[in-house]
């Protein structure tokens, strides 16, 4: 037996510290104490001690006031009661009950909370395992619980010493999931929610949450539109939504209507996906297509816990940035494309410049004997190098700091959490980097008034700012035009160091001027952004079984942006300086001022009841009203006296003064009705009735219910013999109709019913009456009289299934979502009327889907120490499908028509190259349609001749006349898949998540230089190197592209979709890597920390596609089809995690 171990000591005095850590070594028993009563630190005598434990106790202990007590494998050392200090009143007349909590392999289970039942006593397990909790006399139970494990509830009786062992829960049934207004046990869920906690969410180098969200949920699909730091997230569920209105999902952090990327990831706790109608019916109007419920970490009573996770990390554009540099080579290259299109050179150097760069073709650096920037016989620069301008202008290790804190601490009366998140973030650009920093501060309090209420105080606060050089980054500048005219034949400076801008030559400027802004540092765009939400909850128990909740909250919202662009210096020959006074660069200041305020208040009734142990009751009825309030203003002027100081006061030339605000409000009535038969037959039915100030009287007020049925039917009597393999089988099915509010398409979104009057001074006319532009006014186009919701009409089957104790579970949902009455273009009028067609609520949009999960986790014992492993799998699919549609009667190609298939793409079906002119001639069919500029000869694309007409055209373009057009391919994104992979032991943790999509066609844009090369502009910055392989010649009749020939992606024969350039964005993404370390506890106590932790972790490190071009990302293929805006990155970091 353990007690009858023998220990010994080496040295005479030590603090009881580090003998209780002796005596777990010698004996692999636990000593178990209080911190806050236990002095560890305090000397005792040593010598001369040894023997059984239990007599090596008494001994260590004499003199200090301290018992001891041993059970089993514990030792519990306590403090008589009146040494113990008391935190309230109450636990003078109660009683201190101690304990560990441990899992079935023996391992202390961290964060399990401890709560007497019908009490407000509460404490958590720290990361021993162990606890200490004051109860009322009274209290005869309590409640243990934790996250993946199943709550125990034990009688206390005469004990002092608990020592608790929790089983895993059954992947979960037991778990609290969080749904519209309150919680359901996973196992009584019947809508389609997922879930997704912090633990997944973890050491991911990104900043967003938006980011470590995407691939994790089956069907929330989440895109950003470029890699710019601080991107927007656009988020989706279940695929198309609706025509001209905004489907986005209805975010809300703690009940609050917030960005998802105004939040710190490091305070988010858990994360539920509402899908379908029945779990997100509650909301109403606000959720016509899904619910995004955010929940942030919650306060925790005891002892003050203080955790940093800090974070370095770099980053690199993800895509092939292997460019031609040899100046020779694209000038050759470049001159070719633009002498077959337009019998000119685009460089318009002489052969003698030519020659001079044919010499320097294999100087990787510039060489003495053969400078790179000469002065020519007309007193000019002239331009003969091998320059690498990608290398130039962006940079390859763009580092990130990232820094967390959280505190947290209290009582059962009063408890808080603060933490703060900083992070700072280099940019792309290797001159005047662009800087990103975000900094936010969370603070929760909450008290226990009195036994029957409780208020919690929240703030929220949010910072970011993001500085670009250059132009307007949200107007789509800089990124874009440095991809024009950087030339490697050309130079960003001169040998004296002056900027270039215009050059002997065509005179064209490289990249359009904004090398030499970058250079110069003058003007740039700054976007900053202020959040602060505040929020007040009160719990009242009102009687057993009934709570009332009371929620108010304020959120302001600021953006504030500055766009500053000012004049350079530059010099087309030495000692002659000229400056760049126009267009991009006049000296011009433009400020911008957003502020947004949302008022939010809930008053909601839960009551709970049990009948005759069976019959389970939950009902949730309350009101909601909301109101929000919006403004901007912008100023602008010209011809600041500064270069430097960007003041509107400074401007001296046009000025010019623009804004605009709106209000809305909106109500709601909510119930829900939740009822199951223990926990076998279940049932809910939620409603609500919504009033939106955004439409007209007589169509304000919207009614949403839904119906959700579920059966457990391993439950069943009949179920017995399977249960050995079969350990959860549920079938669940719901429906249910939705509002959308949201008239985003509409000229007027937040009063579509009102016809707008546009006020201004200026106009396209630009009318003129003694010197002045004259005021005017323009009516907007017409409006419908009967604009009201959009209604969303969908139903939901599901199946859960686990097997063998639920190691294995599987769980599928397959749906089909009608939005009815959309917000479409009404039947189309005389051309005459002057204005387009209204908008009407007379648009039908059908789409059907599916979700996937299956997953496998369990344990074992390797070494003595527990080995976990995991390996989750998801997929999911969606197609829609324009079922009425009035607009468009002749069903013209390219618009919507009645009948359409969301994404669908024509084009023409490419046979192949012509390898000789004579072969285009004896073919006899006409392409004059598609080539515009010339005639069929060797090297150009053989269209098929469908319709046999011999003449290659698009008939009328309409669905009955399309000529040799067909369908060819679909835009939107197929087969959402993802993996997750994880495992962890003896403090050693690795995960691997991989995430991509199986199918999305998508037509390169004219203006995709990336791809297209000089096909799309001759111009084109950068240059692949594989390119000129696979442009068509005499020798290369296999080759990928026809002919060398200027423009033709943009005006030629490359401009019309076809088969064989459409590319398929199939993609696999290893998205992150992570391989931890945590300290052994022994080792961290000895420090004073209660955990440390090492990880590496690594983003977009692998790619897998069969894009045919791979200087592009296929991802960022998914939303931009240029190939012209701020790249992707991966990164790879290093972190820490620390709790003190």
């Amino acid at each position: 037996m353990e007690a009858q171990k023998s220990i010994t000591f080496k040295s005479n005095r030590i603090t009881l510290k580090k003998a209780f850590n002796t005596i777990e070594k010698q004996t692999g028993m636990s000593v178990d104490y209080d911190g806050r009563i236990i002095d560890v630190n305090r000397t005792v005598e040593t010598k001369g001690i040894s023997g059984a434990i239990g007599d090596v106790l008494t001994q260590l202990l004499r003199g200090t006031g301290y018992t001891h007590n041993i059970n089993g494998s514990h030792i519990f050392v306590t403090a008589p009661q009146s040494s113990l200090k008391v935190s309230n009143p109450v636990s003078h007349q109660g009683r201190k009950i101690s304990g560990i909590v441990k899992d079935t392999y023996g391992e202390p289970i961290i964060g399990a909370t401890i709560t007497g039942i019908g009490t407000t006593a509460r404490a958590v397990t720290d990361t021993d395992g162990r606890y200490t909790i004051n109860l009322p006399q009274q209290a005869k139970t309590i409640e243990i619980s934790f996250i993946g494990f199943t709550t125990q509830t034990i009688t206390v009786g005469n004990q002092n010493n608990i020592a608790t062992t929790m089983e895993e829960d059954t992947h979960g049934l037991n778990e609290v999931v969080v749904v519209g207004y309150g919680t359901q046990k996973k196992a009584n869920l019947i809508g389609a929610v997922s879930t997704v906690t912090a633990n997944d969410l973890k050491d991911r180098p990104v900043n967003s949450l938006g980011q470590m969200l995407q691939g994790q949920v089956p069907n929330l699909n989440i895109t950003y539109a470029s890699g710019t730091p601080g991107e927007t997230t656009k988020l989706n569920i279940r695929g198309a939504t609706s025509i001209v209105n905004s489907g986005t999902p209805l975010v809300l952090i703690d009940g609050v209507e917030s960005s998802i990327d105004r939040i710190n990831p490091n305070d988010v706790e858990t994360i539920s996906v509402l899908k379908d109608a029945a779990s997100a019916a509650i909301y109403g109007a606000r959720a016509g297509f899904g619910v995004i419920l955010i929940t942030t970490k919650a306060n925790k009573d005891g002892k003050a816990h203080i955790t940093y996770n800090g974070r370095f990390s770099w980053s690199a554009p993800t895509i092939n940035t292997d460019f031609v540099t040899t100046g020779y080579d694209a000038i050759t290259l470049v001159d070719n494309f633009q002498q077959a299109m337009y019998s000119t050179s685009y460089s318009n150097y002489t052969q003698s410049a030519y020659d001079a760069l044919y010499e320097r073709r294999n100087d990787k650096s510039e060489n003495s004997d053969r400078p790179w920037v000469v002065v020519g016989n007309d007193g000019k620069y002239h331009y003969y190098a091998n320059f690498d301008w990608y290398n130039y202008l962006f940079d390859y290790s763009q580092p990130t700091w990232n820094h967390n804190l959280n505190i947290s601490g209290g009582t059962d009366k009063f408890n808080y959490l603060v933490s703060g998140n900083m992070v700072d973030k280099d940019g792309i650009y290797a001159m005047n980097t662009d800087k990103y920093h975000t900094r936010t501060i969370t603070g929760k309090f909450s008290s226990q008034v009195n036994n029957w209420l409780k208020l919690t105080a929240s703030v929220k606060l949010y910072k970011s700012k993001y500085h670009q050089p250059g132009y307007d980054y949200e107007d789509g500048g800089n990124i874009g035009n440095l991809s024009f005219h950087a030339m490697p034949w050309l130079m960003p400076y001169n040998p004296d160091g002056t900027n270039v801008y215009t050059y002997a030559g065509n005179g064209n400027k490289p990249t359009d001027g904004f090398s030499a802004m970058l250079r110069t540092g003058n003007g740039g765009t700054t976007v900053k952004r202020i959040q602060t939400i505040y929020s007040l909850n009160a719990v009242a128990h009102v009687i057993d079984g009934l709570d009332i909740y009371g929620n108010a909250s304020y959120k302001l919202y600021e953006k504030d942006k500055t766009f500053r662009m000012a004049n350079f210096d530059y010099s087309e020959q030495p000692d002659i300086i000229q400056k760049a006074t126009s267009g991009f660069f006049a000296n011009r200041l433009k400020e911008i001022h957003t502020e947004e305020e949302v008022w939010v208040y809930d008053l909601y009734a839960n009551y709970k009841k049990t009948f005759n142990q069976a019959h389970n009751l939950n009902i949730i009825a309350g009101i909601n009203f909301e109101k929000e309030r919006y403004k901007n203003t912008e100023a602008s002027i010209y011809n600041l006296l500064s270069a430097t100081l960007n003041d509107l006061a400074l401007g001296t030339g046009d000025k010019g003064v623009k804004g605009g605000q709106h209000e809305y409000a909106l109500m709601g009535y909510f119930s829900r009705i939740s009822y199951d038969y223990m926990g076998k037959y279940l049932a809910e039915v939620n409603m609500r009735y919504d009033g939106t100030s955004r439409f007209q009287q007589g169509d304000r007020w919207g009614y949403f219910p839904s119906l959700a049925l579920g059966w457990r039917f391993s439950e069943e009597n009949f179920m017995k013999d399977t249960r050995k393999w079969l350990s959860n089988a549920k079938l669940r099915a719901s429906l249910g109709s939705l509002g959308n509010q949201v008239t985003d398409g509409y000229s007027n979104p937040y009063y579509p019913f009102i016809r707008r009057v546009k006020i201004g001074s200026t106009y396209s006319a630009n009318y003129i009456f003694n010197n002045t532009t004259a005021a005017y006014t323009q009516l907007d186009a017409p409006v419908s009289s009967s604009l009201t919701w959009e209604k969303i009409i969908t139903g939901n089957i599901g199946l859960d299934l686990g097997f063998f104790d639920n190691k294995l579970t599987t769980s599928l949902d397959i749906y089909q979502r009608e939005t009815k009455d959309m917000l479409a273009t009404s039947l189309t009028l005389p051309d005459v009327y002057g204005f387009a067609s209204p908008l009407e609520n007379n648009g039908q949009l059908r789409t059907k889907g599916y979700e996937l999960t299956v997953s496998w986790n369990d344990r074992f014992i390797l070494n003595n120490k527990p080995f976990n492993y995991g390996i989750s799998l998801s997929l999911a699919d969606s197609k829609s499908k324009l079922i009425k549609y009035k607009g468009n009667e002749t069903k013209l190609l390219g618009s919507m028509y009645e009948g359409m298939e969301w994404g669908e793409i024509w084009g023409y079906q490419i046979e192949g190259i012509y390898k000789t002119t004579e072969e285009a001639t004896a073919r006899g069919v006409d392409q004059t349609f598609i080539n515009t500029r010339f005639t069929n000869q060797a090297g150009d694309l053989i269209f098929s001749d469908l319709d046999g007409s011999k003449k290659i055209d698009k008939g009328a373009g309409t669905l009955e006349d399309h000529g040799d057009l067909v369908k060819i391919g679909n835009s939107q994104p197929r087969y959402h898949y993802s993996v997750n992979l994880s495992a962890s032991w003896n403090g050693i943790d690795f995960s691997a998540f991989f995430q991509g999509i199986g199918k999305q066609d998508i037509y390169p844009g004219g203006n995709n230089t990336m791809f297209w090369g000089p096909f799309a502009r001759p111009y084109a910055s950068f240059i692949p190197k594989d390119f000129a392989d696979k442009v068509w010649s005499p020798d290369r009749q296999d080759s990928y592209f026809p002919r060398a020939a200027a423009d033709l992606a943009r005006f030629g024969p490359l401009q019309f979709a076809n088969d064989r350039y459409l590319q398929n964005l199939a993609y696999c993404r290893l998205k992150n890597l992570t391989v931890g370390y945590t300290l052994p506890h022994l080792l961290t106590k000895k420090i004073g920390l209660e955990t440390v932790r090492f990880y590496f972790s690594g983003e977009n490190l692998l790619t897998l596609t069969s894009l045919d071009c791979k200087y592009l990302d296929p991802e960022q293929m998914t939303t931009d089809n240029t190939g012209r805006v701020y790249p992707f990155s991966k990164s790879f970091s290093f972190g820490i995690d620390v709790t003190f």
